[in-house]
Parts: C-alpha cells; structure tokens; sequence
C-alpha cells in the first residue's frame, strides 16, 4: 500500500525564486490498483509521481511504502527501493540505445544489491511476456516507438516490483499503439502489479480504476 500525508514539494528552497509544487497532498493506493494521476501542465503530476518513485525528495509530511516511512534516506537506500520495489517507465523510453532490447531489461538485474540467478532467462522472460522476445538481439536505435516502450516495460518488470509507476508511456506514440500499451498495463494489472499512470490523455485515464485529479498543486478529486 501507498500512502502519502500531507506532501509538500518546494523546488529551490530559501532561495528568491522558491516555488512550492505540492501544497500537502494526501492520498492512499492500495495493493492491486490501477489508478490514473492527471492535470493541465504544471499540475503538479510528474513532481508526485518522482516522488512515488523515490527519484524525489519532498520538505514536509509523510510517503509510506507499506509501513516504511520514505524520507530523508541516504542515496543508497533510495536505490535499493527504487531497484527492488518499483518499476519505472518513462515516456522518452530511457534506453540506452546502442544495447540491445536484452542488454537494456538486464540493466535491473545487474544493478541489484541482491544476488540474482539466471540473469539473461529472466530478461527473456520478461521480453516474452510484452510479446517481443524475438527482438531481444536487437538495438534499440533499430526499434520503432511501440517496441521501444515495451522494452521499457519489460524492463520496469524484470526485478518483479509490487508497483509500476507511469509518465505519459503512450504520449509519444500512435493510437493503435497506445492502445496496445495499455493493454499490456491493464495484463499486469490483472496480475497483482499497483499500476500509477500519469497522464493527460482521458482515453488512457478512463481505463484505470479511478483517477487523482491534481491542479495547481493540490488534489482537487
């Protein structure tokens, strides 16, 4: 379960041109959910979403992973949550693009601080299970959108996270495609993964169980 009391987000603090992004947002995602978090541009969705994914910091309340209280950790423990308990992907994909498909869903594992077995099965695997294990060998420079975003999944998979955390996956990429994205998020989903999914598009929101509504800062709904 997630949940966050009372966050306040403040870029540059104590300086001139202090700006409070988070004005003590609180909300609670329980295990399984698939839940949308929209708003116009600087709403407010991406600062909330790093913070989830503990990319983030934040001055003022409280984000609790189950019953770990997430603030103020040294870099390594920040690491360690991120690797072991969340997956992330990114709208821009985040590849490295001259590896191929296997050797970027690899990057998790290699980075893990425990020992993991059958390295290259498990990216394999998790390829298969977004349909494109027959990709594996290829650059990801030679792969369309649609491909380059499953690969991203793929990866945000491969450590078997509770949670998958979203920025805009389909708003670089076709409506088939998208809609295709989706479907793979929605199987995911289905198989006990919390989904959070930031997005400005009501097509994608609508095909989550419910939606945090953010503007200027605050939860309005």
């Amino acid at each position: 379960m997630i949940k966050v009391n009372n966050i306040v987000k403040i870029y540059n603090p104590k300086s001139s041109n202090a700006f409070e992004a988070l004005h003590g947002v609180s909300t609670q995602i329980n295990d399984g959910e698939m839940v949308a978090i929209m708003g116009k541009s600087g709403a407010g969705k991406s600062t909330l979403l790093h913070i989830l994914a503990c990319i983030d910091n934040y001055q003022d309340g409280e984000y609790y992973i189950n019953d770990t209280l997430v603030k103020n950790l040294s870099e390594r423990e920040y690491a360690r949550i991120r690797n072991e308990k969340i997956g992330m992907v990114m709208q821009d994909f985040a590849l490295v693009e001259d590896f191929t498909a296997l050797e970027n869903v690899l990057i998790p594992l290699n980075f893990s601080k425990q020992k993991v077995k059958n390295k290259k099965e498990k990216a394999l695997a998790a390829l298969k299970s977004v349909g494109i294990e027959e990709l594996a060998k290829k650059p990801c420079s030679k792969l369309s959108g649609g491909q380059k975003q499953r690969v991203a999944i793929a990866r945000a998979i491969v450590n078997e996270p509770a949670m998958i955390l979203a920025d805009e996956p389909t708003g670089a990429l076709d409506t088939k495609t998208s809609a295709e994205i989706m479907e793979l998020f929605t199987s995911l989903n289905d198989k006990g993964h919390t989904v959070i999914i930031v997005t400005h598009d009501p097509l994608v929101a609508e095909q989550c169980h419910r939606i945090i509504e953010l503007s200027d800062g605050n939860i309005v709904s």
